[in-house]
């Protein structure tokens, strides 16, 4: 620290520790007795001073008494400096405060031993300790702010030292709510320069198109001190359609219904039009709203569907980033198909006859075409008409429709085209029921449908050929290799779990298809590994239940792989053994 050169200030603020008790009498000339009954010293908040010592002279005498005090600071190192002198004319009798200064730019911060003297002679002696610069963060705080726009950050800092100082106050934010405040986490810095023990209020500005919606810990910190809150990012205002009811299947003459309800997904409010779009200017109808932070309201409207024929329409309720739709069937007449009757199997060389009931279950008459379809593209979903067939039916009224294939229809259906597992089914305009025919072709000398039974009664075991004929109306040979293989693992898993025959037992690729309504068309190259495991063990158990035995028998799931070689459940198993649990589990479907 260093001593320089004298100034005198008089501003007093606050008293802080140094003060010296009365001191003893002291002859100051002239016969005229002067006592200092006490002295202290006092920081000072503001001004020149770095601070002062107060002393309370006291003329004891009967006359004036005229003298002159001085104020010596000596620093650490033992360097002495007269800083402050102070002439006093005390009258007889009188009790006065003389105040004696040290100037900032005299001392630095550090600890000082000061001598209040009268010609030399100590009247009073202490020790005073002066501050550099501190800056504190007395307050901080920060209102919501809708993420997009930019948040404020307001903090007080206060300079608790002795001396004028420049500091810098930065402004950090948990951006990944790690609970730390990363050196990459400052998002704004502030360098006041404040007057010792001055104030000053300080703005951050926030960014937030880079923070999601949520609480964020903010710190905000000078060298010396720390104050921690939290900035609330709220979501913007975003009105949603959050539910709707529309009528989706109607007679002509009622009533469409529907309702909506809209919620604003943000934290402030928002305004919104909802709209309702239809077939006709009966549909018309809208609403604006507003809606406050979470809100959410329900609208209800109706429409008529008298000026609408029998047909499907679009209907919407629509804002202007959402919207919800169905497609409104109208109907006059309902024509409902049941008791489809067909054969389970038939020969490509016979006539395949199939019959189902059709019922008006509408309120006004039908008269429609009925149709026979049939899957010939592998998709199970049928789309080839067979044969098509005219009613004319009242409401309630119902009637047996009969279609066929004829063997010597060959124009449009090709034996190829045939052979085969095949969804079929009944369809009207308003309904449809479906069933799998089997048309197959036998050829003599094809290698047998079965082996005969044994005398022990053992249960049948049936040829590679006699599957291929009976589910793809082929012999083994015919097949691709593809398919031979799922055909050798049915052969090599025999006999069938219950009452199964041949056309009920489903490959894996089958399963996946017909009861998973897995994207698996016939033909194809059937890649069991790309479905995902969960559903590949439900698949594996669908099949193996189809078997009585066990032998070739997969592995089902991780936890039976995990059982049989850790003697745990897949979760207990650390990584390296969960990966090989996986590898094994996969290495069943490669061969």
């Amino acid at each position: 620290m260093n001593l320089t050169g004298i100034q005198v200030a008089a501003v007093l603020v606050i008293v802080v520790g140094g003060s010296v008790g009365a001191a003893s009498v002291v002859d100051l000339g002239g016969g005229e007795p002067l006592t200092v009954d006490g002295s202290e010293v006092v920081k000072s908040s503001a001004g020149d001073a770095a601070f002062e010592v107060r002393a309370t002279l006291n003329n004891t005498g009967a006359t004036n008494a005229t003298r002159s005090l001085e104020l010596v600071v000596e620093d650490e190192s033992g360097s002495a400096l007269t800083v402050d002198e102070r002439s006093a004319t005390l009258a007889a009798g009188e009790v006065r405060v003389l105040t004696l200064s040290a100037p900032r730019d005299a001392v630095t911060a550090g600890r000082y031993n000061y001598t209040l003297s009268e010609g030399g002679e100590a009247l009073a002696t202490g020790t005073v300790s002066l501050d550099r610069p501190t800056f504190t963060v007395s307050a901080a705080g920060a209102d919501p702010v809708v993420r997009g726009e930019t948040g404020t950050v307001t903090a007080t800092v206060r300079n608790g030292g002795d001396f004028r100082g420049l500091r810098t106050v930065d402004l950090s934010i948990d951006r990944n709510d790690d609970g730390a405040f990363d050196d990459g986490e400052t998002v704004a810095t502030r360098s006041p320069l404040l007057d010792a023990g001055s104030d000053a209020s300080l703005r951050f500005s926030v960014a937030t198109d880079g923070l999601e919606p949520g609480r964020y810990a903010y710190r905000v910190e000078t060298e010396e001190s720390a104050r921690e809150g939290t900035l609330v990012v709220e979501r913007p205002a975003t009105v949603r359609i959050a539910n709707s009811t529309l009528t989706s299947d109607a007679v002509r003459g009622d009533r469409f219904n529907g309702s909506v309800t809209l919620a604003n997904l943000g934290d402030v409010p928002g305004t919104e039009t909802v709209r309702l779009d239809g077939p006709s200017e009966a549909f018309d109808w809208n609403r604006t709203v507003t809606l406050g932070g979470n809100e959410t309201t329900t609208y209800e409207f109706d429409a008529a569907t008298a000026n609408l024929t029998r047909g499907n329409y679009s209907v919407a309720v629509t804002t202007a980033n959402d919207s919800a739709s169905t497609t409104l069937r109208v109907r006059e007449g309902f024509l409902k198909v049941d008791r489809l009757d067909g054969p389970g199997s038939a020969d490509v060389d016979d006539d395949i006859r199939f019959s189902a009931r059709v019922t008006n279950i509408g309120d006004a008459a039908a008269n429609e075409t009925v149709e026979h379809r049939i899957d010939l593209d592998g998709d199970d979903d049928p789309e080839t008409v067979t044969a098509n067939s005219t009613v004319d039916l009242a409401p309630g009224e119902r009637t047996t429709v009969e279609f066929a294939i004829a063997a010597d229809d060959r124009d449009r259906f090709s034996d190829r085209d045939l052979l085969g597992t095949h969804v079929h089914g009944v369809y009207t305009g308003d309904a449809n029921a479906t069933d799998v025919v089997v048309i197959r072709e036998y050829r003599s000398g094809g290698g047998g449908s079965s082996a005969s039974p044994s005398a022990d009664d053992e249960p049948e075991t049936v040829s590679k050929d006699a599957i291929t004929q009976e589910k793809y109306g082929l012999d083994y040979d015919e097949v691709s290799g593809e398919t031979q293989s799922q055909v050798d693992e049915i052969h090599e898993r025999q006999p069938f779990a219950g009452d199964l025959v041949i056309t009920e037992v489903l490959t894996r690729e089958e399963i996946a298809r017909q009861e998973f309504g897995l994207d698996v068309k016939r033909n194809d190259k059937f890649d069991f590994t790309a479905i995902d495991v969960e559903t590949q063990q439900e698949i594996e158990a669908e099949f193996d239940a189809q078997f009585e035995s066990d032998d070739g028998d997969r592995i089902d799931s991780w936890d039976e792989l995990a059982q049989a070689q850790f003697g745990s459940e897949y979760e207990a198993l650390d990584e390296s053994q969960q990966e090989s649990i996986r590898e094994q589990y996969r290495a069943q479907f490669d061969s």
